[in-house]
């Protein structure tokens, strides 16, 4: 660990979480849902100002309805190899991951969660502005769904892009409880032919060990198995395959900053699909092809590319971004990106190579007239556009539609990032952590520092901020490398009760996360 700040006790963090820390036991208890200690000036997610935002945003007139059905299976994850594990689904099969949801900009979305699970649970709807009673984090903005339990998500779509849904219950988004949720643009301008949808996820449930496992694994003196989400069950016991999975290194990367993860996943997937056993996407021959690729991991981060093909950059967590042409790009944890290509006629690998250590995903995208040998395993994985020009959030810039408008804040909040070297403990912490209160209307400026060993993808709720760190670049996500103070502006505009967590989701589970409420 590094020395400084950021080199406290596990005593001492547990200490400053009671305070604004956010160490694992201060986190939960600042974050619950009880009222009783709360100033009156506070908006809780049941008050009218929440009704009263949504009843302002533009309404199609047309609802989509969904079902989903969180449920334990047993699925095959590569070719003879079936695992136990949890996700969603809108039938009785279950896959490695949830179904794709698609709407329109201004619809509404009406989806029924049944939870067959033996625990409870929760869907969050990750980076849209909607609703805060909607958000699907308990137990800020719901009480978690029970074990036999149902809940209806019902909201309106106020931006379009790329988005996605998962759990926000434990760790069981490290299983197959998220999916793609796509808002189309009845503008859209991009001239895409059609879309794919591409979601990556490194996977360990049944290879083994259980992600609560893992998690216990990362820390065997006690945090783990105390999870956000109303999950505060002991920890299961330490196995030696999870101790295996967590010993290997953290893998190290130069374009991130030293440190890139703590768990050597034993498979990468894309569309719940194993290199071996890859998905193969077909279009038309000259088609001009969006690619919507959405990182779900719960700690890898990727660079992508598709073989033979120079990809245009098109938007970054659903805002429209100035096109950029590059030969691959780093996505971390949470983050999604648009990428335009032009097809010819042929068959090539689509490649999610993880970041620092070993490691790949794939997918295929062929022309129908495509004929010839079949792309699997990790040699279609090797393909030379990932060694090439390599975008990340700094060679980004917004499109002037999505562009932030230059006003002085009317509040700065300075956060300070943290880990113990005691043990697998990480906060929150800064003069602010346990005091941010917007007002509805302010422009809002968040300073984010990280004087920790690793980088950390910090995710804000509810709201989507312009990161001035990376051109002014609209994102609900950011990688926050060593040493490196983010500053991210956002406009106050969705009240309720949010927060701000890194989205690692091991980090998140052990502390790493800060409440904001907004205030009358």
């Amino acid at each position: 660990m590094r020395d400084g700040s950021a080199a406290i006790s596990r005593r001492g963090l547990l200490r400053l979480g009671a305070a604004g820390a956010f160490g694992l036991l201060g986190a939960s208890a600042l974050s619950g849902c009880a009222t009783a200690g709360e100033r009156p000036d506070y908006i809780l997610a049941s008050d009218p100002e929440i009704g009263e935002t949504e009843a302002t945003r533009p309404h199609t007139g047309r609802t989509v309805h969904h079902v989903l059905r969180a449920q334990s299976a047993t699925i095959a994850v590569t070719p003879g190899q079936y695992v136990g594990t949890w996700g969603y689904s809108e039938d009785v099969a279950l896959a490695a991951l949830g179904p794709t949801l698609r709407a329109r900009r201004g619809d509404r979305l009406l989806v029924d969660v049944d939870n067959t699970l033996t625990e409870e649970t929760s869907v969050h709807w990750h980076g849209l502005r909607i609703r805060n009673d909607m958000d699907g984090a308990p137990p800020d903005t719901q009480k978690p769904i029970p074990s036999g339990g149902q809940f209806r998500y019902n909201f309106v779509l106020p931006d379009h892009g790329t988005h996605w849904y998962h759990s926000h219950t434990g760790v069981q988004a490290d299983r197959a409880m998220f999916g793609a949720l796509i808002v189309e643009d009845p503008d859209d301008t991009s001239g895409a032919d059609t879309d794919l949808v591409l979601v990556i996820d490194d996977w360990v449930d049944g290879f083994g060990a259980t992600p609560e496992e893992v998690l216990a694994a990362l820390d065997p003196v006690g945090t783990g198995g105390h999870a956000h989400g109303g999950i505060a069950a002991a920890p299961p016991e330490v196995t030696a395959a999870a101790l295996a999975l967590v010993t290997q290194g953290v893998g190290n990367s130069a374009v991130l900053g030293g440190p890139t993860q703590h768990i050597n996943y034993p498979l990468h997937l894309i569309n719940g699909r194993s290199p071996e056993d890859p998905q193969r996407h077909t279009v038309p021959a000259g088609s001009r092809v969006r690619l919507r690729v959405i990182n779900a991991a719960a700690e890898t981060p990727y660079r992508v590319a598709l073989a033979g093909h120079r990809v245009t950059v098109i938007a970054t967590d659903g805002f429209d971004a100035e096109p950029f042409e590059t030969d691959s790009v780093l996505i971390a944890p949470a983050q999604r990106i648009d990428l335009l290509v032009d097809l010819t006629s042929g068959s090539w690998p689509f490649v999610a190579r993880v970041e620092g250590r070993d490691g790949a995903a794939l997918a295929v995208i062929a022309t129908h007239d495509a004929a010839g040998a079949s792309l699997s395993g990790a040699q279609a994985t090797q393909i030379p556009e990932l060694d090439g020009q390599l975008a990340t959030d700094a060679d980004l810039h917004p499109h002037g539609s999505t562009r932030l408008s230059e006003r002085e804040p009317d509040q700065l909040w300075r956060l300070e990032l943290l880990e113990s070297p005691e043990g697998f403990m990480w906060g929150v912490a800064g003069e602010d952590a346990a005091n941010m209160r917007p007002r509805i209307g302010e422009r809002i400026r968040i300073e984010v520092a990280n004087p920790t060993s690793m980088w950390h993808p910090v995710h804000l709720h509810g709201h989507t901020f312009a990161s001035r760190t990376h051109n002014g670049l609209r994102r609900d996500t950011v990688a926050v490398l060593p040493g490196e103070t983010a500053v991210l502006d956002f406009d106050a505009d969705n009240p309720g009760r949010w927060m701000i967590h890194c989205h690692n989701a091991y980090h998140f589970a052990a502390g790493m996360s800060a409440p904001i409420r907004y205030v009358r």
